[in-house]
């Protein structure tokens, strides 16, 4: 199990920017409630709005808070009493509409409360859920769930006329078709939760679909932030959140190995789609990494 998230250190070589195309289901829906944002937050923070801004080369809002309370963190940082807050691209319709700056400013002048995420490089806030200081905050566990390492391999679902099938993740909370039977691994180790789907096609292709739940010991949120961040990185949108399309090789296969990545963070930790293909077969593959893709749906 200790290899289970080995993929996170393949090189990068960006691939193109073309954008994915969006599911019905994105992932401002992940968060429905006060008490899903609290559970899938690495910050909670109560503060008043001072003004709500969209500058002219970020169409992200930004919120500009003082006099800020720290409610929760999952991992320390330094106090502060006001800031800029960035809205994340899955932010939530949930209890306080904010798209749109003549919907936002209705919020300037009162006290709100925001759920969000740190980012691992460059620091900064997004916040992805936001209500009014009242009602009482939701409970927050004091001990996050934690899971043991297991592997369920292989499992064979009822397939279709091109002989997919559609994989679970039991504990991960997502689905994805495979091309085939597929393994359902859960890894509760060392520091931090994981969980994936891996399966192979009939040429001997790897399909790999990864969550990894976000914290102070998440490789994969650290590895997405420091991709996003870089100047020449290849950017788009999937399923709504901001994301990374990723080219590359794997080290040991001396170019034999193609590998296509997409990564993006959700509220509450990041996702890695992953296919590996032989050289040969890399240009054959392409229908069905557009498949295995497109086909993630959060549940």
């Amino acid at each position: 199990m200790k290899n289970l998230f080995s993929v996170t250190a393949l090189t990068f070589l960006l691939l193109s920017n073309a954008a994915l195309a969006q599911s019905d289901k994105d992932c401002s829906a992940i968060v429905k409630s006060p008490q899903d944002a609290a559970d899938r937050a690495d910050w909670v923070i109560d503060a008043d709005v001072v003004d709500v801004v969209r500058m002219h080369s970020d169409p992200a809002l930004h919120v500009s808070i003082e006099n800020a309370t720290v409610q929760y963190e999952l991992e320390r940082s330094p106090r502060f009493f006001s800031a800029m807050l960035t809205a994340d691209a899955c932010l939530s319709p949930g209890a306080i509409p904010m798209q749109g700056k003549a919907a936002a400013s209705r919020f300037v002048g009162k006290r709100m409360r925001f759920y969000g995420t740190k980012l691992a490089a460059g620091g900064g806030r997004r916040f992805f859920f936001v209500q009014a200081v009242e009602p009482a905050m939701p409970a927050i566990a004091a001990v996050r769930k934690e899971y043991t390492d297991k592997q369920q391999m292989p499992i064979a679902a009822p397939f279709d006329a091109q002989g997919w099938t559609r994989a679970r993740s039991a504990d991960g909370g997502f689905s994805v078709d495979m091309p085939g039977p597929f393994s359902d691994m859960t890894q509760g180790s060392a520091g931090r939760a994981g969980f994936m789907l891996r399966g192979t096609d009939r040429h001997g292709t790897l399909f790999m679909a990864v969550f990894e739940r976000s914290g102070p010991g998440s490789g994969m949120g650290a590895t997405f932030d420091e991709a996003y961040s870089k100047p020449n990185a290849k950017v788009t949108k999937f399923k709504g959140a901001d994301a990374v399309i990723t080219l590359g090789t794997l080290p040991e296969s001396n170019g034999a190995k193609i590998t296509h990545g997409l990564w993006f963070r959700v509220p509450g930790g990041t996702y890695m789609l992953s296919v590996i293909a032989d050289k040969e077969q890399d240009a054959q593959s392409l229908a069905s990494r557009q498949r295995f893709f497109h086909s993630l749906a959060f549940e």
